[in-house]
């Protein structure tokens, strides 16, 4: 074969190929280099995007924990302090429990990517801006937010939602945190009136202990300390008086008509409404509180404090109930003793007689009310007595009387026949008016039956 047509034939095989490779290898050099092709201009590569969730977040996350006072971190009060570079801090705590929605890039207002305007001045093209997650802390733990949500209490001062749910560690907890023990609700209602109110003890301790003003009224303008003698429940009323509260303050007057209204004691209500200068000792007289009267005058109560119009007492209120034991509190006999002497007049034998210890010391022949001023029956107890005393309603003399509870009868020397003939009063000989004065005291008990 010749030499030239070996070379051609060799050319003619070879060289097509060698050249179709070059050419396409420019064409994708060009293609690979032009701008409008150009993916990473427009996303991140993954390899980057992995590397921010995997590496400087994570290796910050310590750094970030440690800024933040975890503590407080389920802190039901006040949101936590928002450290320097939240924004950041956010988006790494995000990425870093795997919280983080996926990441759009966000567009200029004026829809240019940034890239066509970089491509003309030259200049490298911009970082493209993502959205930051917004961060908010956590206030309270789930489990408290349950206990402590209460329906349509939104508006109301966290003191006063304290105690509503009678949470009194943490009316504490918060106090101690700067949260106002004195705050009021927008109908004029103090924590303290309300923890009094609804019986909360502990809560009246806690909010005394902050130094709250112990006779600041609410809406029902009146102390607490008179508020609670409303109700029965010793314990309030022991933790005002524990820290200083008066107990001889008086109702304020006039008294509002919601609480006149709440009152069942109708006694209660018309001093409420007409007289003046209602005590809590007279509160828990009429509604036969024994074991608040005695609260009281433990703490200084003086049963001989009366109003101030009409001029009645706690026994008044006591007797006309009929309270005998109490009775027999306010005139200073022990709440933990039984009476040993008891007087009982017959009314069908017109005979009395003294029992001592259950054993009878004296008798004697009496009489009492004849028709029309018939002496009533029942269960009495001697409220005073007086050696020498004149009938306000018939101005007779009435030696050595003993009154039965605050009313007009009672026990005394008059003219005795054994058959009823006083005014309602029991008559005794004149000698026997004056064993029986001694044999008794303020307090004890006189049964009149048939």
């Amino acid at each position: 074969m010749k030499k030239g047509s070996f070379i051609n034939m060799l050319g003619a095989c070879i060289l097509p190929p060698i050249v179709g490779v070059g050419i396409c290898w420019g064409i994708i050099q060009l293609l690979k280099n032009h701008e409008m092709f150009r993916v990473d201009a427009v996303t991140p590569p993954m390899a980057t995007v992995s590397k921010v969730r995997q590496g400087k977040l994570s290796e910050k996350s310590a750094e970030i924990r440690a800024a933040l006072p975890l503590d407080a971190a389920f802190d039901p009060v006040r949101p936590l302090p928002v450290p320097p570079n939240a924004e950041k801090a956010a988006l790494r705590r995000a990425a870093e429990d795997a919280k983080m929605k996926p990441v759009v890039p966000t567009k200029p207002s004026n829809g240019d990517s940034g890239v066509a305007t970089a491509r003309k001045s030259g200049k490298p093209a911009p970082a493209i801006a993502f959205k930051m997650p917004v961060w908010r802390p956590i206030l309270d733990p789930i489990e408290d937010h349950w206990t402590r949500l209460m329906p349509r209490t939104e508006a109301l001062p966290q003191a006063y939602q304290a105690v509503i749910n009678d949470d009194a560690a943490h009316l504490a907890k918060i106090i101690a945190m700067g949260i106002s023990p004195n705050e009021m609700t927008l109908g004029g209602d103090t924590p303290l009136c309300a923890a009094v109110r609804m019986g909360r003890a502990d809560c009246v301790y806690v909010l005394a202990l902050s130094g709250v003003n112990l006779n600041q009224t609410a809406h029902e303008k009146q102390p607490p300390i008179a508020i609670a003698s409303l109700r029965r429940n010793v314990p309030v009323l022991q933790a005002l008086l524990d820290f200083g509260v008066d107990p001889n303050t008086r109702f304020n007057t006039p008294i509002q008509k919601q609480v006149i209204d709440r009152c069942t004691i109708k006694d209660l209500r018309n001093a409420m409404e007409s007289d003046r200068g209602v005590t809590p000792m007279i509160c828990c007289a009429a509604r036969g509180d024994v074991e608040g009267a005695v609260t009281l005058m433990r703490a200084g109560g003086k049963p001989g404090m009366g109003t101030t119009r009409y001029h009645r007492y706690p026994i008044n209120f006591a007797a006309t109930q009929g309270y005998l034991f109490l009775m027999r509190v306010l005139l200073g006999r022990d709440p933990e003793s039984e009476p040993d002497t008891l007087v009982t007049v017959d009314l069908s034998s017109q005979r009395a007689w003294v029992t001592k210890q259950g054993r009878i010391i004296n008798h004697t022949m009496v009489s009492t009310g004849r028709e029309g001023y018939g002496t009533p029956a029942g269960r009495y107890v001697i409220t005073d007595k007086h050696t020498s005393h004149v009938s306000t309603l018939y101005h007779v003399a009435m030696p050595w009387f003993m009154r039965l509870n605050c009313g007009a009868i009672g026990l005394h020397s008059g003219y005795v026949t054994g058959q009823p003939a006083s005014h309602g009063c029991i008559r005794l000989p004149y000698d026997k008016a004056k064993q029986f004065f001694g044999q008794v005291r303020v307090g004890d008990e006189v049964e009149i039956v048939y």
